[in-house]
Formats: structure tokens, sequence, C-alpha cells
């Protein structure tokens, strides 16, 4: 048998009970904003609630609003990619001839070339 008083171990227990409690429900209301963030719709505010006394006081990371772009940046940073794209695997010379084209004649040219090369 253990030496722990039977006291004790009831605080033991009533401890670790409302802190798988806490853990639950703090695990729940961040499943519940992961999903409604998932599909798009908001997740309910929690101004209105109370923490009980064996709640958690973990605050969840902040959300991140969504950035617009233009169409203009979303198009140049399509092209950046397909630049450094094209670029991977390319041999240093290769590489050399690809960059110095993208600063002389622009980066479609330069994809173009290093498409051509890479065959």
């Amino acid at each position: 048998m253990s030496n722990i008083s039977p006291e004790v171990e009831a605080l033991v227990r009533n401890f670790v009970g409302r802190l798988i409690a806490a853990i639950e429900a703090d695990v729940a209301r961040r499943l519940h904003g992961v999903v409604a963030s998932a599909l798009g719709t908001p997740a309910a505010p929690a101004a209105g609630r109370r923490r009980s006394v064996g709640q958690s006081s973990v605050v969840a990371p902040p959300v991140r609003r969504r950035v617009r772009v233009s169409r203009e940046l979303a198009q140049a940073r399509k092209l950046q990619g397909q630049y450094l794209g094209a670029l991977r695997g390319l041999k240093p010379a290769d590489h050399a001839r690809v960059k110095a084209l993208a600063h002389q004649d622009g980066l479609v040219a330069a994809i173009k070339l290093a498409h051509s090369i890479k065959r």
C-alpha cells in the first residue's frame, strides 16, 4: 500500500480531475476554432462566457487576417516561382547564363532558355 494519506490522495485526485477537464475544454475550443476557420465560418465569440475555477487561462494565438493580393502581385509571384523552379537543377554555368538573360530580357525569356537547357 502507499504511504499517502487519504486526504492528500483526495486532493490530488480532485486536482488531476480538474486539470483534465480544463485541458479537454481548451482542446475542444481550439479544435472548434480550427474547424471553423477551415470551413471559412467565423468561430463563436467567447466573450460572454465566464471561466470556472478550474478552467485554463491559456490564450489561443491571434487569428491572422488574410491579406488581399492584387492581380499584378499574384502574377509577379507566379512568374518568380516559375523562374526559380526553372533554375533548379541547372549547372552553375547555365545558371549564370539564365540569370544574365533574366536581367537583360526579363524573366519570361529566361524561363524559356532554362527549360530549353534542361531538355
